[in-house]
Parts: C-alpha cells; sequence; structure tokens
C-alpha cells in the first residue's frame, strides 16, 4: 500500500516541478525576444546621426611661368652654369617668361628669340594675372550672389572640368561660416608670425566645387572622379600658381573641423606655410559628416 502512494507523489511531484521549469523557460524567451527584434531592427536601419569628423591634405608645386630678378644685378647666360658667356645683364625688379626649370636655372624669353639662363638664387618665382581675383575687405561675410552664367550640367566620369564653376558654387563674396574659417586659419597664422592669407575668391569658387563634389558623389579625397586632382581643377579653372596646397575636412562643426586640422601635421602645415599667399575655402553642407570643407592655399608671389 505505501508504494504506490509513494509512486502518486513523486509523479505529482515531477509534473509541478516541469511545470516550473516551463513557466521559467516561458518567461525567459519572452525578456529574450523583445532585445532580438530591437537589435535586428537597428541593424536593418541606417543611423541618422552624422559620423565623426575627418580630414586629409596634400600639396605640390606649380608651373613657374614667370621670374622677378631679387638681386641688385643678375648675368644671364648662354647655358645653365657659371662659366658659360653672359647673354645679357638684368636690374632687380625685372621681370621674365619661364621656358623652363633646369636644376638650379631657369630658361628664360630674351629678346629676338634669344634664351638665356639665370641661377635660382637670383630671381623668384612670381605669378602675373591679369584680372585681380582678391575679395574686397568690405565684402566679407556677405551672402554669395549667383552669376549670369549657365549652370554646369553633370559630365561624365573621366571628362575635363567646366571652365566656370556653376552658379551653386560661383560667388563674389564668402559665406558665413567660409569667413569664420577663413578667420581661424589667419589668426592660426598671425599666433606663429607667418603673414595672413588674402581671400581669393577664384580658388573659393574652386574650393567650392570640390566640397559639392564630394557630397554629390559621396567620396572623401583630393582626387575626384570628375575633377582629378585639386590642381587639376585649378588649372582647369585657370587659377595661376607657383605652390599649392589642399586640406579637405568632414565636420558638423567648424571651430571643430579648424581644430583637427590644427592638430594634425600635414594640415597645420599647409595652414602654417609661409609661401601661401591666398586662400579658397568652399563650405558645403550635406553628406555623411554634416559639412564637406576644402581649403584651397595657393601661392602668388608678386
Amino acid at each position: 500500500m505505501i508504494k504506490p502512494h509513494n509512486n502518486i507523489n513523486d509523479k505529482i511531484q515531477i509534473k509541478i516541478q516541469g511545470g516550473i521549469l516551463m513557466k521559467r523557460k516561458i518567461y525567459a524567451l519572452a525578456l529574450i525576444l523583445p532585445l532580438v527584434f530591437t537589435v535586428s531592427c537597428s541593424e536593418g536601419k541606417p543611423s541618422q546621426k552624422p559620423m565623426a569628423g575627418i580630414q586629409s591634405a596634400v600639396s605640390e608645386s606649380g608651373v613657374i611661368r614667370n621670374i622677378k630678378i631679387t638681386a641688385p644685378s643678375a648675368k644671364l647666360r648662354t647655358g645653365c652654369s657659371g662659366s658659360s658667356p653672359v647673354a645679357q645683364s638684368a636690374n632687380k625688379d625685372t621681370n621674365f617668361n619661364v621656358i623652363s626649370d633646369v636644376s638650379d636655372w631657369y630658361a628664360v624669353k630674351l629678346p629676338e628669340n634669344q634664351i638665356g639662363f639665370v641661377s635660382k638664387d637670383q630671381c623668384k618665382p612670381i605669378v602675373v594675372e591679369d584680372n585681380k581675383t582678391d575679395i574686397p575687405e568690405s565684402n566679407m561675410g556677405s551672402t554669395p550672389q549667383p552669376t549670369t552664367q549657365p549652370q554646369g550640367t553633370s559630365a561624365p566620369k573621366g571628362t575635363p572640368a567646366p571652365k566656370t564653376p556653376s552658379s551653386k558654387t560661383n560667388g563674389t563674396t564668402l559665406t558665413t561660416e567660409e569667413q569664420k574659417m577663413v578667420t581661424l586659419v589667419n589668426q592660426a597664422r598671425s599666433q606663429n608670425n607667418v603673414p595672413a592669407l588674402k581671400v581669393d575668391m577664384q580658388v573659393t569658387n574652386v574650393a567650392r566645387v570640390k566640397a559639392q563634389d564630394m557630397i554629390d558623389n559621396n567620396y572623401f579625397s583630393h582626387n575626384s572622379p570628375k575633377y582629378g586632382s585639386p590642381f587639376d581643377m585649378m588649372k582647369a579653372f585657370n587659377v595661376n600658381y607657383a605652390s599649392a596646397g589642399e586640406n579637405i575636412a568632414g565636420n558638423q562643426n567648424i571651430q571643430n573641423a579648424q581644430s583637427a586640422l590644427m592638430n594634425s601635421p600635414g594640415h597645420r602645415k599647409n595652414i602654417l606655410n609661409p609661401a601661401y599667399t591666398h586662400i579658397g575655402i568652399g563650405i558645403k553642407s550635406g553628406g555623411s559628416y554634416g559639412n564637406m570643407i576644402s581649403q584651397m592655399f595657393v601661392s602668388k608671389p608678386q
């Protein structure tokens, strides 16, 4: 009589324990399922927040087309050697058109289709321009107005850059954000005893094209799939320079972008380079980083 009674109790106890265990499993599963659902949904939905800031820098020397004599009197020789005969002499501040760059000498054009060679330590490269493109001080910070030039159309990859920026990027004055960055750049140069940069609107419009192009074509690089390098762009837009550089950045905040650039050796070198005389800033809202920024530096010694 006792054994059957114990068997019944054991079975009842097993059922009770099994029921409790099953409830615990169901409860645990109920807690896990919402977590799994939340994770899977969040992975499938891209974040709307801009990404952290990013920067990059590049520079190169340009083609020297003109030089100015800096020595009190320079001897232009018939060959690129100090022992070559003297073709003619030239006084200080005399300009010459450069034919080629030969080691430590410039080959320059002389009257009657003659060629002379002048040592680089007796002259300096200069940039001669027909039109002034420096921005007037009184216009800084104003809203740019579109020009009457027709807006550029998209060009297939590999086609030459258009010669004129579109009305979307072309202007005669700086935006508030662009002026803020120019001020920050020149403050950094002043703190390091480097002359301030002048704003060149021709270069600014090229920088705007670059910033907008990075947004439109979803890339971050000095080399545009449409325009090539920043130096290709400057040449295509008829910007003359002795040397040039570009800093690009993506950031939500202009002050933060400039701080990040100054904390990077390559970008800092461009910003504080005493050889540069002019700057163009292009800032466009959009893209993964909030703002796309192109700082273009050029040397236009006179």
